[in-house]
Parts: structure tokens; sequence; C-alpha cells
């Protein structure tokens, strides 16, 4: 009865195409390209394209190729003859996902046909189908579903062709034939243990007694409802914790080894004011007790991006004054030639005295000779270790100083490190161990991962991107899922041809239109080929999957910026700072980035923008000569972040649970995956960004970790400038450079 019904339908539809009253005869065909359609029967595609010349011989037709972009092209028909449309219709590359809000504002004719199998990769896709439109299917794999749905609510006249198939219609029976029962929806989540993800762990619905385990990702799915309550439990790790479900959301577990954690229990307390100590020259005292200005810079102020001691004190306290270092003299200036303003003396011996541990340390020495010149001799302090120090107090005038006695007369800079201090053998002199930092940047020492993968080889030995491209269509056909195929062809055409490279990297939403890496990895490459419309779309998929995700509501608000939605983008920054989403998001991860991302959109696009309401606090900006903002898709990736300054001086900062294991359980937690950095002061030169890849995740349908850095010159300037570096990895120890950067 269905085929009947369906049958008789279909008639009627065809029967409308023939005889509908063409007011203008002019057509716009949507012709879908995307992979799914390759199984696509064009004879049936081309029988109702007939019927259309057929009926009117003399129009302009315009194409519309799209997938995850549209290619557009104008034909005039003459006498019915549609031949050379017909042929380069015959020889399209069916390549990439499908994303129909590509076709907006860009249909031209009150005609539409639009060729499609309904195979939506995003829920948040824009149909811009008008009415009376005719949408047509020729695929068998299509989504029947949404094709219905899509024609009901855009008044469009639907022939599904592969409804008649069959499989389908015995699909159809089938469906009918079974009595509807209420489904609960699947839950996804991922459990991580000590901030790892842990594979083969089990989950459970309270009461009931079927189990679900996790994948080597951490990752499960449970159906459940709201108010239902999971249980997790893994024996190896010995952990069990029960947890409610809130929102049909992803929901992130996370764990301890040897622990149970059944309900949640809080303890409140009352805490004591504890009296703030600081250090002096007699050592720690109660501040307020002191009797002089005392100037502390502890750990958290110190910069990762310092290299010298000099660069981590510079411009955070008043009055000092911290000389440059000259690239060709690496011992003038820096700490050893430190001045504090108000000291003073006859013999120009100014220069303040550097205390490390309670051990005075050797400073540049000025001292004259004969006509009245003065001559001097740098200390170079650059033995110590920035990241090593714990607190730097300043101490100034005499009542701060006179412990020191004459030494002390140009000030005193009190440095102390996290490590102890021991006596060494030859000179029985206490020797910090962590002084010495052996960060001399050797090129030889850890090399970057040069070896040239199969796909690049091939697609480099290509004499021209067309010829590229059919070495791409033809090695696809031999990696369908593989995610690497994919992610190293769209690293290739990235730089010679945007919208080939995004509708290479779409083709991963063909097969992962639910999986969060895929989809923040891909939300970063159509970032790097600036298809900002399709950011927005990628991160408001992933708003829908994770509601909670703080990258994908600043990703989107910043793709609203690069499209000139100024107040628009104001508003989702100023909200998702505000903690004032739909979800009431968590950001303060980010905060630091998000406030200066505001302040800067304020600073360069004031005059388009609303500020009546906006806090004085964001109406000024900062200024630095590079601002770097990284960002990486998998939540707890353990890597390595390497600067390297001009003196060949390099920092690493270390995103592993042993070195951040707080910091990895907050990101983990509040769901963001974010870190910048800023140059400011005497960084002239090359700067050279590497990174190494420290987890140890292999397959081809794994998704691999996505880094991508945001490199700001000029910030806050009117010649900023601003750079999208994206880079893949996928096998441990695998070591990329981002960028060698050139400061001026």
């Amino acid at each position: 009865m269905k085929k009947v019904i369906f049958t008789t339908v279909f008639i009627l539809g065809m029967m409308q195409l023939s005889s509908q009253e063409i007011k203008n005869k002019n057509t716009t065909i949507c012709w879908d390209t995307s992979s799914s359609m390759s199984e696509r029967d064009k004879a049936k595609d081309f029988s109702v394209l007939e019927k259309v010349f057929q009926r009117n011989g003399n129009q302009n037709v315009q194409l519309l190729l799209f997938n995850s972009s549209t290619q557009e092209k104008e034909y005039l028909i003459k006498d019915g003859n549609w031949s050379q449309l017909k042929e380069d219709l015959q020889n399209v590359n069916y390549d990439g996902g499908t994303i129909y809000a590509s076709l907006e504002d860009k249909i031209k004719n009150p005609n539409v046909y639009v060729f499609t199998d309904g195979n939506k990769n995003l829920s948040k896709d824009r149909w811009p189908l008008g009415a009376n439109s005719f949408l047509i299917n020729s695929s068998p794999n299509r989504d029947a579903n949404f094709l219905e749905r899509t024609a009901l609510l855009t008044k469009s006249r639907l022939m599904d062709f592969a409804a008649m198939l069959p499989e389908n219609v015995k699909k159809l029976q089938q469906k009918t034939a079974v009595v509807a029962t209420p489904q609960k929806a699947m839950v996804m989540g991922t459990v991580y243990i000590d901030n790892s993800p842990a594979a083969n762990v089990k989950v459970s619905l309270k009461g009931l007694a079927e189990n679900f385990l996790t994948n080597p990702l951490g990752e499960f799915s449970v159906p459940a409802s709201v108010g239902d309550t999971l249980v997790v439990t893994s024996r190896k790790s010995k952990t069990i914790k029960t947890i409610t479900v809130d929102a049909m959301t992803h929901i992130p577990i996370f764990m301890s080894s040897n622990t149970v954690a059944l309900d949640e229990v809080i303890v409140t307390e009352e805490k004591l004011k504890k009296a703030e100590l600081t250090l002096t020259g007699y050592g720690l005292q109660n501040k307020e007790s002191v009797g002089y200005a005392v100037s502390e810079v502890d750990a958290e102020n110190i910069s990762e991006m310092s290299t010298t001691v000099g660069d981590a004190i510079n411009t955070k306290v008043p009055g000092l004054q911290v000389p440059g270092q000259n690239a060709w003299d690496r011992g003038a200036g820096g700490l050893g030639a430190a001045k504090i303003r108000g000291s003073g003396s006859i013999n120009m011996n100014t220069n303040a005295l550097v205390v490390v541990n309670g051990v005075p340390m050797q400073r540049s020495e000025t001292s004259s000779v004969s006509g009245g010149a003065y001559i001097t001799k740098n200390a170079n302090m650059d033995y110590i270790d920035p990241a090593n120090i714990a607190t730097i107090t300043v101490l100034k005038g005499l009542a701060a100083t006179n412990a020191y006695g004459g030494e002390g007369r140009g000030g005193v800079i009190l440095i102390t490190t996290k490590t102890g201090v021991h006596m060494g053998a030859s000179t029985e002199k206490p020797i910090d161990q962590a002084l010495l930092k052996n960060n001399v940047y050797d090129e030889s020492q850890g090399e970057l991962t040069t070896s040239l993968n199969t796909t690049l080889s091939a697609l480099q030995a290509s004499e021209s991107i067309d010829d590229a491209y059919d070495t791409y269509m033809a090695l696809k056909n031999f990696n369908q899922r593989n995610m690497k195929f994919f992610l190293e062809a769209f690293d290739y055409f990235k730089a010679k041809d945007a919208k080939i490279a995004g509708r290479i990297i779409s083709n991963i939403l063909e097969w992962n239109r639910n999986d969060l890496k895929v989809l923040r990895a891909i939300s970063k490459a159509f970032t790097v080929i600036e298809a900002f419309d399709n950011v927005v779309l990628i991160n408001e998929e992933i708003i829908k999957i994770a509601p909670t995700d703080v990258n994908a509501y600043f990703n989107k608000a910043t793709a609203k910026i690069e499209l000139g939605e100024y107040q628009m983008a104001l508003k989702e920054l100023l909200a998702l700072e505000g903690g004032k989403t739909y979800f009431s998001v968590d950001a303060s991860g980010i905060s630091k980035t998000l406030k200066r991302e505001i302040k800067n959109l304020i600073s360069q696009h004031k005059d388009k923008l609303n500020l009546a309401n906006v806090a004085a606090e964001y109406l000024g900006n900062v200024k630095y000569k590079v601002r770097l903002v990284f960002e990486w898709n998998i939540p707890g990736a353990e890597f390595e972040l390497q600067f390297v300054n001009p003196q060949k001086r390099f920092f690493n900062w270390e995103h592993t649970n042993v070195a951040l294991s707080g910091r990895i359980e907050n990101e983990l937690k509040n769901n963001y995956r974010m870190e910048e950095y800023e140059f400011y002061g005497d960084v002239a030169g090359e700067w050279v960004i590497n990174a190494k890849y420290l987890d140890d995740q292999v397959g081809t349908e794994k998704m691999p970790l996505a880094l991508m850095v945001t490199i700001y010159t000029d910030f806050g300037y009117p010649t900023q400038t601003k750079e999208h570096v994206l880079v893949y990895f996928s096998q441990r120890n695998e070591k990329k450079n981002l960028k060698k950067l050139l400061v001026k």
C-alpha cells in the first residue's frame, strides 16, 4: 500500500513538473557533488532535466555545484540543447562533505531544482531552499526522513527515485509494521582516571544489569534520560563513582586511582587570616611591620616566555631598570647591570646587588679612568633559570639595604629559587643546583620530523594543481576512511587552492559528524583557509553536542569578527567572559585571552560598535610586538611547545600530566584547550617555534592532534596583522616546526 501511495505522489510530482506555468523561464540547478553522491543514478537525474528543457528550450541556467563550498557556472540553453551542461555534469568529481549553507544567497532564479541525497553533515546547517522548488534524489543511500521533512517545511516538491528501489520499499514496509516503542536517547561521555582517558571502564545505568565499556579513548555511549544515575567502575584502578545525568550532553567523568566516590560531600571551614610575610635582608618578616616599601614578584607573575632572569623581572617593579642586551655582546646589560631609580654613587657603581638564596652574586662594575671616562665590566647572569624562580624581592633605600653595608648602596634584588642549595665539593660555597640551565638551542638535537609521507610525495610530484587533484582523487579510492590521508592532502592544498583544501577536509565529516575531536580539528582547518562561514557552523555543532565547550563559543565569536559581524561578536564574547551563555559556561580558564580579544575588537573596530553598556576595563587595549594564541582539539593531549629566542636560548612548555596535572584536570573539567604567550621589550630577531607530540595515538581512523597557533604581530597597533598556522601529529615524539618568526 505504501508503495502505491508513493508511486502516485511521485507521478503527480512529475505531472506538476510538466505542467507548471513558468513566468520567468530561467532556472537554477543545485547539484550536490559531495562524496555521498558518487552512487547517484545520473540517468534518472538527467530525465528530470530533459523535461525541463523540453518545456523551456530557451533560457539561462545557473549551475551551482556544491559540497562544503559552491562553484557557480552559467549556461545559455537554445532550442532545448543542453549538451554542454550535460557533459559538464557527467564529468563532475564527487568529493567533500555536504554543507547546504554554502548555497545561501547564491540562488538567482525562481525555478530551482536541487539534486541531493539529504545527507546533511551538520544539524545546525541552514537549508536555503525556497517555496515551489523541486527536491530530487537518485542516490540509494539517502536520508529519506530529512528529504521528506525539508520538502514539507519549504513547501517544495520531492521526487525520490530511490524510494522505489526494492530494498528501500522493503525497509519502509518493515518500518511501518513495527509498533513504535519509546527509546531513551544516548548519553555520551569520556572517563578520565588521573586525567588520562581510561579504556575498559564499566559504565552502567543504576538499577539495570546491562553494562557498557569505554573504548580505548575512554569514551562511552549509554541509553539514559535526565535524572538517571550512571555507575562507573574500574577494578584495575580500584575506583567507583556515581554520576547523575543532569543534561543530555557530553559528560566528562573524572576519577582518581584507589578512591571510592559514591556521594558528594562538601566540607566548609572558616580560615584564619595568615600574616603576610616578605623577604628582607634579615629573612622573612611580617610585611606590615617592616616599616618600608618592599616590591615583590612571585612565580605566577613571571612569564613562561622569559628566557633570562632580566626578562622575568623587567617592567614588573616600579623604579627598576634592566637594560637590554645586544645579540653581539651577550654580557652587556641584563640583571647584572640593573639599576634602581633613586640610588646613586660618586664612582658610578650604581648597579643593584643581586642575592640568590642568600648568596651575593658578582655584579657589573663601573670605574673611572684618566680623562674622566668610565669603563664597565658587565656581569652575565643568564645562568639563572627564570622558570626556577619562586620569588624576587626588590629592596630600596638605606633602611631596607643596610644589612649589606656599602654593597647595597645601589639597592638589593633578592632572588629565591624553587630548589634548595648544597655545598660545592671544591669551593664549599652554597650552589643552587638549578642556576645553570642547559637551554642553549642546538638544532642537531631533537631533530624535527622531516620524513615525507606517501600522500605528499605523490602530490608534490604533480606538475599542476589539476594534476595534483587528479592524483588525490585516484588515491582517495584506497583511503576512504583514512584520517591521515585527508589531513595530509589538506596540508598540501591549503596554500594552493583554499576551496579544494576545504572540500578535502570536509570529507571527514561524512563519517565523523558527531566526533568532537574531529569537529574541532575541522574548525581549525576552515580557520586556516579563512572559510569563516563554515567555522561558525562547525562550532555551532560543537556547542549542540557539548554545550560547555569554551573554545567553541570563543571560535564562533572570533569567526564572526572576520565576517564583519562586529556587534554580534562583541555581544557573544562579553557573554562568554561574564558567564552569561545559555549554559553559564565557565570561561575563567581562558580569561586572559578572552579579555584581550574583547579589548582588541573594540580597539580595532570601535567606530562600528555600540559601546554604551561596555565596562571601562575593556576600552583600553594592550600592545605587544608578538602575541601567540595556541589551541588544540584533544582534551588532555600531552605535547611540548618550544620557543627559541634570537640568542638561541630556548624555553619548553610541557603540557603533560607530570608537569601540569592540576592545569590539565581544570582544562578537562571546564572544557577548554587554549594557552597564549606574548613578546614584549627587546625581542628583535628570529624566533623559532617548535612543537612535539608526547602521546602515543596511532590508527588511520583516529583523529590526530591538531595544534593551531594564531600569530599576531604588532598586536594592538594600527599595523596589526594575524596569521593562522596548523599542524597535525599522529605518532609519539613527532616534532614539527610551527613557525620561524622574524620580529623587527
